[in-house]
């Protein structure tokens, strides 16, 4: 019999590795988002930061945390490119009204947690003038299998892009 849980619950069960939006849609009709799984009643963690401080990517990987059940974490470093529309640029200058910001993140992050079997979620985004070559954001996505944290990952840039009140200035 087929185990109906995603997450690695226990040596006997089935885990599939990926599934199609259609597949996974009418998995979680038919048997609920995590039925079955120890973990169902877990809630993701979360952790966004809004900051004008540079972005240390070697600190942040040793910083993970993840449970011994987790097999993919997936990190994105968005960098500042030298050009922007066409245009030879030496930074962007990023502004953002905080509490709408959060309130979008949050809502983008519930919406990953209904798609995904997430354990976490860690995101840093930079304000104020970021040079080029800089990372401007930071995504890290925790989950059973690379192909979740990946289409986690993904979904929360692109959302991100489209919903979350954040502007960038290019500066000269």
């Amino acid at each position: 019999m087929r185990s109906h849980c995603f997450h690695p619950c226990k040596a006997d069960e089935t885990h599939v590795l990926h599934w199609s939006a259609d597949s996974l849609s009418a998995r979680k009709r038919r048997y609920g988002a995590r039925t079955g799984c120890p973990r169902s009643n877990a809630e993701m963690k979360r952790e966004l930061t809004i900051t004008s401080e540079p972005l240390n990517e070697a600190k942040l990987v040793t910083e993970r945390k993840m449970s011994s059940g987790m097999g993919a974490a997936v990190y994105f470093a968005g960098v500042v490119r030298a050009t922007e529309e066409g245009t030879t640029i030496s930074a962007i200058d990023y502004e953002a009204f905080k509490p709408m910001v959060e309130r979008q993140f949050h809502l983008i992050f519930d919406e990953a947690e209904k798609r995904w079997p997430i354990e976490s979620i860690r995101l840093i985004h930079r304000v104020g003038v970021v040079k080029v070559n800089e990372p401007s954001l930071w995504v890290e996505v925790i989950a059973p299998h690379r192909g979740e944290a990946f289409a986690a990952c993904q979904f929360i840039i692109d959302e991100m892009k489209k919903t979350v009140p954040i502007w960038k200035k290019p500066k000269s």
